[in-house]
């Protein structure tokens, strides 16, 4: 995933004295505790959004997002450089039973459709980041705030839904940013930017990751991981713990304060998660992108940082 510059707690004991002033549901007694201060400090304002029974993709011509019984396909995308978002519009097929309708619908629309709540978050254009996709986002309407359910658009970051969801993968990214982060750099300013970035420009409720990582290896809360987080690619982030470093990987080289750290968060994931180190990977194993950068997607290609997180494992760190 690339950015220009994505509640209470879970109910297992939160042990770190950062995490108890936080959220996050981030480590439990014992070996399953995570290693690393977490820092939740940076939040110039909170996440949003409402909890609900809900799913959320970025869908190509062609594309599908099945939601309980409510099948959404996009027919065709109409959005040109620089059109107004009035005039950027999906063609949608939507399937439930033995109910089919298809119609037009344009950027920032919201309908309900039958026990189901749809809207239509963003169409990318050409020369955009998701340039060709729609953001289509279900909500079961038995589950949503009146404020959602009656809504005729699909608005902002306070009207989206968190997708609850199950870490079944470690995923890594970077934040893609135009620069690298350097030396001096204020990580904390890269957060609020990104954050703020994904509520005006991609309606995200929070940063897109679960976990972020300075060049010191400092380890940043992001996105409530029992949420799904975000792309602006077409994979499914559903199911995916999300964890991103700070900076352009393209660009700059990872340093060994940072391995250390992805290492060591894998690790406690892997535990904490109950998820084999298989199932640890890159974004570019899940949609066409680079992401996280050549430099840390080598340590990804060789098995390198599986082989760490086993041996931090097996040596009970």
């Amino acid at each position: 995933m690339s950015a220009k510059m994505p509640e209470p707690c879970a109910t297992r004991t939160v042990v770190f004295a950062t995490c108890l002033l936080a959220a996050c549901g981030l480590g439990r007694p014992g070996s399953d505790s995570l290693p690393l201060q977490l820092n939740n400090q940076w939040r110039s304002a909170p996440p949003q959004g409402h909890a609900a029974a809900a799913d959320r993709r970025n869908l190509a011509a062609g594309d599908n997002l099945r939601f309980q019984e409510l099948s959404v396909q996009v027919l065709a995308v109409r959005a040109d450089p620089g059109a107004p978002a009035r005039q950027r519009a999906a063609q949608l097929r939507l399937t439930a039973g033995d109910r089919r309708e298809e119609r037009a619908v344009t950027q920032g629309e919201a309908f309900n459709w039958g026990a189901y709540h749809v809207a239509v978050v963003a169409i990318g254009a050409q020369g955009e980041l998701g340039a060709g996709l729609v953001s289509v986002e279900i909500g079961e309407l038995r589950t949503l705030p009146g404020v959602v359910a009656a809504s005729p658009i699909a608005g902002g970051a306070e009207l989206r839904l968190r997708i609850p969801h199950t870490i079944t993968r470690i995923t890594l990214h970077h934040t893609g940013s135009p620069q690298p982060l350097r030396p001096g750099d204020d990580p904390v300013a890269s957060l609020r930017g990104l954050q703020s970035w994904g509520a005006s420009d991609r309606n995200w409720w929070d940063v897109p990751y679960h976990l972020l990582l300075d060049l010191d290896g400092r380890v940043y809360a992001g996105r409530d991981w029992r949420y799904m987080g975000e792309t602006n690619t077409t994979y499914d982030p559903r199911g995916h713990l999300l964890i991103s470093v700070l900076g352009n990987y393209e660009l700059q080289e990872p340093t060994p304060a940072q391995i250390d750290a992805i290492v060591g968060l894998m690790a406690w994931a892997v535990r904490y998660f109950e998820v084999p180190v298989e199932r640890i990977g890159g974004h570019y194993d899940f949609a066409d992108t680079g992401c996280p950068g050549r430099f840390l997607r080598r340590y990804l290609e060789d098995g390198s940082l599986k082989r760490l997180v086993a041996e931090r494992l097996a040596g009970g760190r």
